[in-house]
């Protein structure tokens, strides 16, 4: 099994680096952090600018510092995912999903198989941090999505679709090269 060690990161950006490099920002990259956070949106109660803003006072306000070998658009787009996963964790512990719409409220399943669900998804979800697009998939298979729809909310074409299943495959194998534990 292979296993890397990233080590702590002594230096961090500062919040005016961190305010500086953001009006720096060109408009692609605005463009790419709103489509990111547009993508996360739809998997959680908050809507893109709430999202996208929160994340920013995140790292302005230094509850979460970006180390300084990462650039601010992988800190910021992993920040974004943190709180759209956090947010719907929480709506779900206090706003159970109706029982109709979501695989994972089906009564016949035991609540230990249910957080043995959670807990894979979670270990599994920790693996892609930095794979935006295998992250928004897994989010539309939990959320029990078509392969249309998830298509149809990221804006991808089939083939996109068809490579992101292809990386994720090879991704498990490579990272559970005896398959998964039971």
């Amino acid at each position: 099994m292979h296993v890397e060690f990233v080590e702590e990161a002594d230096e961090f950006w500062s919040p005016s680096d961190i305010n500086s490099a953001i009006k720096d920002l060109s408009e692609a990259d605005i463009c790419r952090l709103n489509s990111i956070a547009k993508q996360y949106s739809y998997h959680c109660s908050m809507n893109v600018d709430d999202i996208l803003n929160e994340s920013i006072f995140r790292a302005l306000s230094e509850k979460r510092k970006c180390p300084i070998n990462v650039s601010l658009i992988a800190f910021i787009s992993q920040t974004m995912r943190s709180i759209a996963f956090n947010e719907r964790r929480k709506n779900e512990k206090y706003n159970p999903i109706d029982d109709s719409t979501a695989p994972l409220q089906d009564k016949s399943v035991s609540p230990e198989a249910k957080t043995a669900v959670h807990q894979e998804l979670n270990a599994i979800l920790e693996l892609f941090t930095n794979d935006n697009d295998i992250t928004f998939y897994l989010m539309g298979l939990y959320d029990g999505l078509t392969p249309d729809e998830i298509c149809e909310l990221g804006e991808w074409d089939r083939k996109k679709y068809s490579s992101v299943q292809r990386r994720l495959r090879r991704s498990l194998n490579k990272h559970y090269p005896n398959g998964r534990e039971k």
